[in-house]
């Protein structure tokens, strides 16, 4: 299972070049590779920075994944694939993934934050901050309150969240899958907030047990506004064994 999403700020000509390449695998692994695409779609505008993204209204409409309407430039491009089937075609924007990242969030430390040891709870001078320890002993703020019941999310817990309803969408649409392959093409400048975010969202969301031990494999792609040619790739999974021979 692959998934391709272009996160952040996407760019109409890395779309163009590469939506081509589910078109090439299919060719290649025939019936044997299922394909789904989709875009994660920047729809917090000015609210959402480098380092943080604020809510400062109610959690609304958490249960819908999909943004309402795609930017009519991306509509152009998607229409000039024969791959794209536009009805299942899996959308995402960061406001529904920030709300519902920061809802998953609250409920872990209300009911089971016992089970997870990478999450401690921090305040300091009345800002109370929820962090995550990673693999490397480093510190990740995933959000913050200033006021009760008044949350900021930081980016890490937006793509974390993504990361989960990505493989619970697919799922769905593959009941009788066991392997998903999530591949992300991101700018470079995302680089730390999207790696720290497949990290988060594989340690909180997407644990063996939470996707019915199923292996979910997350390649991070970097391209460079400069050279489209040149690229980072980044692999995690949930499953800690050497997954190179898999896919």
């Amino acid at each position: 299972m692959i998934h391709v999403t272009q996160s952040q700020n996407f760019q109409l000509n890395l779309c163009i070049k590469y939506y081509g390449l589910p078109t090439i695998q299919i060719v290649q692994h025939k019936k044997k590779l299922k394909v789904v695409l989709g875009v994660l779609i920047d729809d917090l505008g000015l609210q959402c920075g480098a380092e943080v993204c604020d809510i400062s209204s109610p959690l609304a409409n958490v249960e819908s994944i999909e943004p309402e309407k795609l930017p009519n430039e991306l509509e152009n491009v998607l229409a000039q694939y024969s791959i794209v089937k536009r009805d299942k075609l899996l959308l995402q924007g960061e406001r529904n993934c920030k709300n519902r990242g920061l809802q998953a969030l609250r409920k872990i430390i209300a009911n089971s934050m016992h089970l997870y040891p990478e999450l401690s709870i921090e305040e300091t001078s009345g800002l109370k901050k929820i962090i995550f320890k990673n693999e490397q002993g480093q510190k990740i703020t995933l959000a913050e309150s200033k006021m009760k019941d008044i949350w900021t999310a930081k980016c890490p817990l937006i793509m974390a969240q993504h990361y989960k309803d990505t493989y619970q969408k697919i799922s769905k649409l593959n009941p009788h899958t066991n392997a998903f392959h999530i591949i992300d093409f991101s700018e470079t400048e995302d680089y730390n907030k999207v790696i720290t975010g497949t990290e988060v969202g594989l340690k909180l969301f997407l644990q063996r047990e939470q996707t019915n031990h199923s292996l979910v494999k997350i390649s991070n792609v970097f391209l460079s506004d400069f050279d489209h040619e040149n690229y980072i790739l980044k692999t995690m999974s949930n499953f800690e064994m050497d997954l190179s021979e898999i896919f």
